[in-house]
């Protein structure tokens, strides 16, 4: 009895506190600060009947410097083949690099961008730009993206700026449904701003999980186009566009996924017949 009743004494007085000490400095060091997490791959390859073909291959990498802090990394290699009128091929790189940052309810990323181009047409352009962005969770059913974008494209016929922000509002009924709506404003001029477009536009779209792993969306949106804005520009022209999509995900087997899209939009120009535009396409692509 003695000989458990020290036994306790020295567990109480100098082991475990011991232990506690090392424990919350232990704390102090998250483990996976520095963690370094798998890549991911994935390729995917779409066709439009007689129109364009289209292969990719993209990779996302993350970098955890603490439990709040992501530097993201991410890779996007494309292929394309448009065949009408005549045959054209281009490739493209894109690599996007940045912080992600978690703050309570809030999220921003910082993202930078750039990318290169060229084609059978002996063109090359380049372009690279920022878009930063915050998510701000207002409860466990909605949340409010704010993005904006600046970039700049470099050809050897011209030399371009784009701007943008958006706000969209994102709300979840239940673990299969959700709705997102929002505005968003893109302005697109020369270096000199002697020519502007302006595009204002307003967009919905419906998701939905449904059992089995179907994913479903449809979405919606609504813009006006003021078109020869600017210094000494001519007389802006004025052009409204709808349009409607539907699109759907399935998972296959080993990582492969199918997916497909129709799309329908019709533009109104001044003075012009309007147009209506048809597209769909299917796609196959795997994580690796």
């Amino acid at each position: 009895m003695r000989h458990a009743a020290r036994l306790r004494l020295v567990l109480t007085a100098g082991i475990l506190p011991a232990l506690a000490a090392g424990s919350a400095l232990a704390d102090d060091i998250p483990a996976s600060a520095y963690a370094l997490l798998p890549v991911n791959f994935a390729g995917s390859s779409r066709t439009l009947p007689g129109e364009r073909r289209e292969e990719r291959l993209s990779s996302e990498r993350a970098l955890v410097l603490s439990p709040s802090l992501q530097w993201l990394t991410s890779t996007d290699l494309s292929r394309s083949r448009l065949e009408q009128p005549y045959p054209v091929r281009a490739q493209s790189l894109i690599l996007s690099t940045g912080p992600r940052i978690r703050l309570g309810n809030t999220e921003l990323a910082l993202p930078f961008d750039t990318g290169r181009e060229a084609s059978s047409l002996s063109r090359e352009a380049s372009w690279s730009g920022s878009a930063p962005r915050m998510t701000v969770a207002l409860g466990p059913s909605d949340k409010v993206k704010l993005e904006a974008r600046v970039s700049s494209r470099n050809d050897p016929q011209s030399s371009r700026r784009q701007r943008s922000a958006s706000l969209s509002w994102r709300h979840s009924f239940n673990d299969h449904w959700s709705l997102t709506a929002g505005l968003r404003q893109e302005r697109e001029s020369d270096t000199l701003e002697t020519a502007m477009t302006r595009t204002d536009e307003t967009y919905a779209s419906v998701e939905a999980s449904l059992h089995g792993g179907w994913r479903w969306s449809l979405a919606s949106s609504l813009a006006n186009s003021n078109y020869g804005m600017g210094v000494g520009a001519g007389t802006a022209r004025r052009n409204r566009s709808a349009s409607l999509s539907l699109s759907t995900r399935y998972p296959l087997y080993d990582g492969w996924w199918i997916s497909g899209e129709l799309r329908t939009r019709q533009s109104w120009g001044e003075a012009e017949t309007p147009q209506a535009y048809q597209s769909g396409g299917l796609k196959l692509f795997r994580n690796f």
